[in-house]
């Protein structure tokens, strides 16, 4: 018996030096598709320009030929790093041409969604930096203010996607209030062959139900827990161990009636401390992934489970997802106290003075490594806080 599924399309536009972004789309629809879409009756398309368009000419321009391999769709995705792009026949670049289509669409009838991302990430060399492209770009961010077009910044690929795990279904859903009718038909036995390819595992987790997902995302917030206590335990650790490098200075002087200290002596309790430093570093490296690893995997189980409150339980969800607000509220300050706490730890690492080779090198460890713990726990608020607000807009 064929099966009425709403076909969305959405098209991605950006300029070159986000290859590795545009690749993490494909990724990202396929298992909404199967996450999100068959639950409710709905396929994702992925357009690009490289995929959906194809050599030709024009009296116009090179983009011209890609705006009309490409005339229609649902959702616009752009997103701008360090590059502006290709001036085109009647805009800066081809992307904010592709803008320009897409708000003129939404003007019009409201029937697109729009959606506008920035990197917000230094790139690997200072020769990839160029200023009149950058001035642009900040040109460009004004015109989205000026049009009242809300973006997003993330600073790495992992983050786009789990952004676009939660933003899509979200601009989805604004458009199926709209509409009325289903925009295609398919037969369920050829959709099921178009996700057959896809992981197993994402297969599995289609398969889970309220009870599956609230025994792991207990487990996994548990795990994420305890590698978060020990981290914290290793930092109270390493203070420690530099509060007794340092009385041990303070009393060498004491002892030596504040006479200089000789060069053995003090190489000898800073070789000491970077010990201690680099121990530190290596009880920390495992630990990162593991908490990083145990907290995404309860956040994403988590955000499954608040759309399946919403989709199949109507009005009868509002205890449980207070219960999950009240929850991930909590969850997200204690994330914020051990942000300010690693914050302060770091600094106090970095101000360290320049005495040795080997303190130097041992600093530099543990200050990346830390910066490393830093930046994933701010990639893991700025995901909660997505959920937490997906939870509220009921």
């Amino acid at each position: 018996m064929p099966k009425l599924i709403s076909k969305y399309q959405i098209f991605v536009a950006s300029p070159s030096d986000l290859a590795e972004e545009r690749e993490a789309f494909n990724d990202v629809i396929n298992e909404l598709n199967i996450t999100y879409g068959n639950p409710n009756n709905l396929h994702l398309e992925l357009l690009k320009w490289e995929n959906n368009s194809a050599p030709g000419i024009s009296n116009i321009g090179v983009q011209d030929i890609i705006n009309n391999d490409i005339p229609t769709y649902d959702i616009f995705i752009g997103f701008l790093w360090m590059k502006f792009g290709t001036p085109t026949e009647n805009y800066g670049s081809g992307t904010e041409e592709e803008f320009e289509i897409a708000f003129k669409k939404f003007q019009e009838n409201n029937s697109i969604q729009i959606l506008f991302y920035f990197k917000n990430a230094l790139p690997q060399s200072l020769d990839e930096i160029n200023t009149e492209q950058l001035s642009k770009i900040r040109e460009f961010k004004k015109k989205l203010g000026e049009k009242n077009t809300f973006y997003w910044e993330f600073t790495e690929r992992e983050e786009l996607e789990k952004f676009l795990r939660l933003h899509i279904p979200k601009r989805i859903d604004q458009l199926r209030l709209m509409q009325t009718e289903p925009q295609l038909v398919v037969d369920e036995n050829k959709l099921k062959e178009t996700t057959e390819s896809f992981d197993v595992e994402i297969t599995e987790i289609e398969e889970l139900g309220i009870i599956d997902l609230e025994e792991f995302i207990e487990d996994s917030f548990q795990l994420s827990r305890y590698s978060l206590v020990r981290l914290s335990e290793a930092m109270s650790w390493i203070a420690g161990e530099m509060r007794k490098k340092t009385n041990e200075i303070n009393r060498t002087i004491v002892n030596n009636k504040n006479q200089p200290i000789s060069i053995k002596v003090q190489r000898n309790i800073y070789n000491r401390t970077a010990e201690a430093m680099n121990d530190f570093a290596s009880r920390i490296e495992p630990e990162i992934p593991i908490y990083i690893e145990n907290f995404e995997n309860g956040i994403d189980s988590l955000s499954k489970l608040v759309n399946i409150y919403k989709n199949d339980f109507d009005s009868r969800y509002e205890e449980q997802l207070e219960t999950l607000d009240d929850s991930l509220e909590s969850m997200i300050h204690e994330m914020n106290g051990s942000l300010n706490m690693t914050k302060e730890f770091i600094l106090s690492i970095e101000n360290m003075p320049k005495v040795s080779k080997e303190l130097n090198t041992a600093r530099r460890n543990v200050s990346t490594k830390m910066n490393d713990f830093l930046r994933k726990v701010e990639v893991s608020i700025s995901i909660a806080g997505e959920v937490l607000k997906n939870i509220r807009s009921r």
